[in-house]
């Protein structure tokens, strides 16, 4: 191989991702409609909530209240706008998503109840 070649082929060479370095996958926004991701409403599309939106749901719809956003309720990470877009319920803070509340009985995620006139209180089960 000539000199003048090799110093043509190293740059593109180097430019390359080591084989353990994970390669960035450019996805596009969500539309107008707020889909995301590639099930139900993603229909396949993998694009990625916005800032706004932030979190993809377990249906595929962008959204940024608990139901879109906790791990306990299938938030896809790899469509929500940012790696911290999806977290864990915080014990007594977080919402309930499931009917379920408290961290014992049917309770396992620490949820509160809304406070709306039908649902004011966690019973004991």
């Amino acid at each position: 191989m000539h000199l003048l070649s090799f110093a043509l082929i190293l740059p593109a060479i180097l430019a390359l991702p080591a084989p353990d370095e994970p390669t960035l996958i450019s996805r596009a926004v969500s539309p107008p409609n707020g889909t995301c991701g590639l099930v139900l409403g993603g229909a396949n599309q993998g694009n990625t909530c916005p800032g706004e939106t932030a979190c993809c749901s377990q249906y595929g719809y962008c959204g940024s209240s608990e139901q879109f956003c906790l791990t306990t309720g299938g938030c896809q990470a790899r469509y929500s706008n940012s790696s911290s877009a999806c977290h864990a319920p915080r014990s007594g803070v977080s919402i309930s998503i499931d009917g379920t509340c408290g961290s014992t009985g049917v309770g396992k995620n620490g949820y509160r109840c809304p406070n709306n006139a039908t649902i004011a209180c966690c019973s004991a089960s």
